[in-house]
């Protein structure tokens, strides 16, 4: 008899499906990003350009999907903080101008920073000169942008160095400045401050503008600035959080009214009742005090839901607020379900969002942290999928 050959494996085994398996995962509602990059056009000034800042992942939302939506918007200028942010981008496809906010150090990189086509961001003579040497070796005039320091202390040049740096400029035939931005370090908070930054900048741009004929797009708006100071607002403006629907401060809103683009989700995975006296996760931290019903979450500090939210924090089952109990894991978390009633396996539960009547905030979440919003969002790491809904 003749030996038949194995039978072929299924393709459901075979093939990877695009579904995820472990049912954790962050939703990225992008008519509501839409929604928002409207919302702060409208209430700029109409030739005044908008740079969407899409660094570190677009702060947790997800940097190639945003960006996408952003060029799909027709905005031309992109902000990152990173070459290796510029090249994702890049090889995503992303045709829009990107500018790179963070120094650029050692001046060799200069030379990738061109190859992909990126802006590149200086702030002294000598950078300006490598950049210069690299326009001579590869027989290109070569575009950046200026920073500014007027009180970030971070990075650019202090107002004093700026001016003899700006005439260096003025006379180069080998590099083109397109740009110049500051930074504001405390405009949610200081106007006195912010506004001897702006009175500063823009003392500069008129000085370049007018005393040395450059020309070039002048920017220093943040979310915060851009809501508080239209002075700030110059030739464009540098949102980041704000478009992602994050309060650049307390009560924002009566400025911009924006929606949350970020939901973040997961699902019962294992469900027990308990009796009274009942001790939940490491350090025996929470004891129950009658008989209750405990879920466990696949999530964990490994995802970026923090361990200081143990025992404090909130999620949303059945459209009720549910107590984190015990301490956060690595890749679990427990909960007392006990109020919501017909509670069962596989309920979808969320971190951050909407369920029902009820919402749980970045905001809140950030303030059981002791910190601001968007460190929340950028601390979801990337192991949690980034679905566009």
């Amino acid at each position: 008899m003749k030996k038949q050959p194995p039978p072929a494996a299924s393709s459901a085994i075979c093939k990877r499906p695009k579904v995820f398996f472990r049912p954790t995962w962050v939703e990225i509602d992008k008519s509501d990003f839409h929604f928002n990059l409207k919302k702060i056009k409208d209430y700029l000034a109409k030739d005044t350009k908008v740079m969407a800042v899409v660094k570190a992942n677009a702060y947790g939302h997800g940097g190639i999907a945003l960006a996408k939506e952003a060029q799909a918007a027709g905005l031309q200028w992109l902000a990152v903080s990173s070459i290796e942010e510029g090249i994702q981008l890049r090889e995503a496809g992303i045709k829009a101008n990107i500018l790179i906010l963070g120094n650029i150090f050692p001046f060799e990189n200069f030379q990738v920073v061109i190859a992909h086509s990126l802006t590149p961001t200086i702030s002294t003579i000598t950078g300006l000169m490598a950049l210069e040497e690299l326009a001579v070796k590869i027989n290109k005039r070569i575009n950046f942008y200026l920073q500014v320091d007027t009180g970030m202390g971070r990075i650019g040049a202090l107002p004093e160095a700026v001016y003899p740096l700006l005439q260096k400029i003025a006379q180069s035939s080998e590099v083109r400045m397109t740009g110049m931005y500051t930074h504001f370090a405390v405009a949610d908070t200081d106007p006195v401050f912010t506004k001897i930054q702006i009175d500063t900048f823009t003392k500069i741009v008129k000085f370049a503008k007018v005393n040395l004929g450059l020309r070039f797009i002048a920017h220093s708006a943040n979310s915060a600035a851009l809501f508080k100071y239209k002075r700030s607002h110059l030739d464009m403006v540098r949102p980041g959080l704000s478009l992602y629907g994050l309060s650049p401060f307390k009560h924002s809103d009566r400025f911009l009214k924006l929606k949350p683009v970020l939901s973040w989700k997961t699902k019962i995975t294992f469900l027990k009742k308990v009796p009274a006296g009942f001790c939940v996760s490491y350090g025996r931290t929470f004891v129950t005090s009658k008989t209750s019903i405990i879920a466990t979450l696949p999530v964990g500090y490994a995802d970026g839901l923090n361990r200081l939210l143990s025992n404090r924090g909130n999620v949303l089952v059945g459209g009720k607020r549910c107590p984190i109990v015990g301490r956060i894991t690595m890749d679990m978390t427990m909960v007392d379900v006990s109020d919501v009633k017909g509670v069962s396996l596989g309920d979808e539960v969320v971190i951050i969002g909407t369920q029902g009547s009820e919402q749980i905030k970045t905001d809140e979440l950030a303030k059981l942290q002791d910190t601001i919003n968007y460190e929340v969002t950028c601390a979801i790491s990337s192991r949690v999928p980034r679905i566009v809904v």
